[in-house]
């Protein structure tokens, strides 16, 4: 096997597979090297379902959004396939929360089409709710359900038949960085070296990168299927994705699906777990989590709180103002590090692709830009 490339990528989750998958359909030589294999459920990019929504308190993420839901249908093409359903999305939460206004601000201000839902009037819409007579509801028709699992498997198959290599049960032990300098990937297969890399690596990276390890934090995330009475009703046609914003209140928010990928809904807390490392989490879900969201079902969703159908455990990589990560190595200008995470990222696959081809390629993006800076990003360390 050749040992010297144009490009590396490590890590073939959503935003590593998507890079190698762009940099390869611009008939670029990839190798894309993957700890586990790819579509594995060790880290984020696995599972049925991640929503896709416009619904942002910051516009930037509005537009970002709005750009990735051009490229996915870019993918869809290319794959002869779909990969992105759409359902609609409801934010919903008390009236006056700070959070929701600020999406309704952001929506508005970039042109997004939306209803604002007065309480009566969401339940008239949507009967599958019950909420207090104080909230409201925001729908945006431009939201709906990718497939982690299937999408990554489909961006690196692509990838290959454009002529990307893949190297799988590859973990990396190390990286040897000079400067401006080529990059050199130290493995078990052996060294391989580069003309640019890509560190994509999720919550590997604080290893890989160790100046990372106290200012990324990694957090062990949960999602739980609960199979409702009657499944119909809680169809993707008849039951958005949503989420209920609850951080006036101190509690982490409540995100769901419609039955998608197995019969049940699924629901989980964000950023509601706790620290770990790549190598320290569990895969077992506590009851006592089970036990909220069961409780947080019967009281705003009561149709839908049945039997437990799957609890599966899953990774944030988090930065401290839960922005992405996209910025050089701070020992290398030839080495890229991508955490476009912090729990919200893979809705933006493909879109993150074409920014990290177009940085290793040395193709101006409008979004190689500062908010994605490594300074900005991380801020002060977290405990």
């Amino acid at each position: 096997m050749k040992t010297d490339y144009e490009f590396i990528v490590i890590g073939a989750g959503g935003a590593g597979s998507a890079a190698a998958y762009e940099l390869a359909r611009r008939g670029c030589e990839v190798l894309l090297i993957e700890q586990f294999q790819v579509g594995h459920d060790r880290g984020s990019s696995h599972g049925h379902s991640r929503i896709f929504r416009f619904a942002y308190a910051e516009p930037d993420y509005v537009r970002l959004a709005q750009a990735a839901l051009l490229a996915w249908r870019e993918l869809e093409a290319d794959a002869g396939m779909p990969l992105l359903t759409l359902t609609g999305g409801l934010d919903l939460g008390p009236a006056g929360s700070s959070s929701l206004e600020q999406t309704e601000h952001a929506l508005r201000a970039m042109g997004a089409v939306f209803d604002k839902l007065d309480a009566q009037s969401l339940m008239r819409r949507f009967p599958q709710w019950r909420v207090p007579g104080d909230w409201i509801g925001i729908y945006s028709p431009d939201a709906g359900i990718v497939n982690p699992t299937q999408s990554v498997e489909v961006l690196a198959v692509l990838a290959q038949g454009y002529g990307a290599q893949l190297l799988e049960r590859t973990p990396v032990r190390g990286l040897e960085l000079s400067g401006q300098g080529s990059p050199r990937v130290l493995t078990d297969q052996g060294k391989f070296s580069c003309r640019r890399l890509i560190v994509a690596a999720g919550a590997w990276l604080p290893q890989l990168v160790p100046q990372l390890a106290t200012r990324l934090r990694v957090t062990q995330e949960a999602t739980v299927f609960f199979k409702p009475q009657v499944l119909e009703p809680f169809s993707p046609r008849r039951f958005p994705i949503f989420i209920n914003h609850l951080s006036a209140s101190g509690l982490p928010d409540v995100y769901g699906f419609p039955v998608f990928g197995l019969p049940g809904v699924k629901v989980a807390l964000h950023h509601g777990g706790p620290a770990t490392t790549a190598e320290a989490r569990g895969f077992k879900v506590a009851q006592e989590y089970i036990e909220t969201l069961s409780g947080w079902l019967l009281r705003y969703l009561p149709a839908a709180a049945g039997p437990v159908i799957q609890a599966k455990t899953c990774l944030y990589t988090n930065t401290a103002t839960h922005d992405f990560l996209i910025d050089l190595h701070p020992e290398s200008s030839s080495v890229l590090l991508a955490s476009p995470c912090s729990g919200h990222g893979f809705k933006f696959a493909p879109a993150i692709g074409k920014i990290l081809a177009d940085w290793a390629l040395d193709v101006p993006n409008p979004w190689h830009f500062e908010r994605f800076r490594l300074e900005r990003a991380l801020g002060s360390a977290s405990s």
